[in-house]
């Protein structure tokens, strides 16, 4: 039966048939096992008894009796979107239930992914795991809502067409809305809690599980990791065979547990993860890159440099192209400044990454190098060679690294360029901005040295 193409009031009574149905079984195979172990004297007796009671059950199931019992049960159990007892299994803290039009409230973020991030959130249910058949009842699902929907509006046309009264669905509705809302907000000690403070006073902020956008995360990894078309493409891989279609990897998943041996003790999603939730990694990207040394070639590093510097430098000859003739503003002047400084830490870095290979020192006796160069990235060389050493500590060889960085930025800029080059009036300013950049690029030279 496809629930979309019934009606609400009708998918409910096929539930409550459903559950009738699975009861009647288990009363039939008890009652044939009464029939067998009774003497024959006491056949009839028996019989009596258990048609009698086989009558009390189907009469405890029609749909006007099971739905009056179970709007009673209705207040066992909390339908919620955020859920407390992730945090301890024992708190008496209320949850929370984020509907779509709740959603309107608050302002969604573009850059994280959240529960109003998902068009539909699946509830989950806290409370008297034996009151669940309720919870399942009102997901029930037809003609284009749920039970839960209707009860939440305030107005269920399905119950209305299940009572045999008005006043009777309006009883109903009733009970059944009491598992939307807590008699009162509560923060349990077993909670966590934050005092947030506002104005001369605090607010109690207690921060709950999202259990339903946990839900929804874990059904889409294990469909990624356990799917059909998943198997198709891994075996591609592993043979090494063309697929048109993206292998998606999730690396370093972490697998979080809930409830231990009883996951029904947190709630009814949790119970059907098995208890387990998926954290995905927060890490940054983690490489190992080693540089390779600048030997060969009297420009080889800085044709190193040039590889990892030479779209800032594209972005500044443009900027500086776009703001030359205009008149000179503070922003302008941050703006170029921030640019310079991203070069100086890029050549810095790029330095390190050489520097620190410290088993490799002394390979700059066989590059090409100027000195100033080898006394700047060959720090290591200084442990065994005393005259390098005396050089190197005359600290003269950071002015000429900073003039090969200006004459390698200048040329940088002036390359090809109608308004950029130098010994134009107008390049003065920037000329000045750069012989200040180079002060503090030797201080750093000094610190790193």
């Amino acid at each position: 039966m496809d629930v979309h193409d019934e009606s609400l009031a009708s998918n409910i009574r096929a539930f409550i048939a459903e559950r009738l149905a699975a009861k009647l079984e288990l009363f039939d195979k008890a009652a044939e096992k009464k029939r067998n172990e009774t003497p024959a004297e006491q056949l009839a007796k028996a019989e009596t008894l258990i048609q009698s009671e086989r009558l009390e059950l189907i009469e405890q199931y029609k749909p006007e009796n099971w739905l009056a019992d179970a709007s009673r049960r209705a207040g066992q159990i909390s339908m919620v979107t955020h859920a407390p007892k992730f945090t301890h299994s024992d708190t008496r803290s209320t949850g929370v239930l984020l509907r779509t039009e709740d959603k309107q409230r608050y302002v969604q973020s573009e850059r994280y992914v959240d529960s109003l991030t998902l068009n539909d959130l699946p509830v989950d249910v806290v409370g008297n795991a034996a009151a669940l058949d309720v919870a399942r009842l009102l997901q029930l699902e037809g003609g284009g809502s749920t039970l839960l929907d209707e009860v939440a509006a305030g107005d269920s046309p399905a119950l209305k067409e299940l009572a045999t009264s008005s006043e009777q669905a309006q009883e109903w509705l009733q009970g059944f809305q009491g598992a939307l809302q807590d008699k009162a907000l509560t923060s349990g000690q077993l909670s966590k809690q934050l005092y947030f403070p506002a104005a001369e006073s605090y607010h109690l902020i207690s921060p709950l599980y999202a259990s339903s956008l946990s839900h929804n995360l874990h059904e889409r990894l294990t469909d990624s990791f356990y799917s059909e078309h998943t198997k198709t493409l891994r075996q591609a891989r592993k043979g090494e065979k063309y697929h048109p279609d993206d292998l998606v990897i999730f690396p370093n998943i972490a697998v979080q547990s809930f409830g231990g041996t009883k996951p029904q003790n947190i709630s009814q999603l949790n119970t059907k993860r098995y208890g387990r939730a998926y954290l995905l990694s927060s890490q940054p990207p983690h490489w190992e890159q080693k540089a390779s040394l600048p030997v060969k070639g009297q420009q080889a590093f800085w044709n190193e440099y040039n590889q990892r510097a030479w779209k800032t430098a594209k972005v500044l000859r443009r900027y500086l192209e776009g703001i030359f003739k205009r008149t000179s503003t503070l922003k302008r002047r941050d703006r170029r400044a921030e640019l310079v400084d991203e070069l100086v830490d890029t050549l810095l870095l790029c330095a390190a990454n050489i520097q620190h290979q410290s088993d490799k020192g002394g390979w700059s006796t066989e590059s090409d190098l100027t000195l100033a160069e080898q006394l700047w990235l060959d720090p290591h060389r200084s442990e065994f060679d005393e005259a390098f050493k005396a050089e190197r500590e005359k600290n003269e060889w950071q002015g000429e690294i900073a003039r090969q960085f200006a004459a390698w930025l200048n040329h940088k800029l002036s390359y090809k360029s109608d308004l950029l080059y130098t010994g134009d009036p107008e390049f003065g300013e920037w000329q000045k901005l750069l012989e200040r950049k180079l002060l503090l690029l030797k201080d750093d030279l000094e610190v790193a040295a």
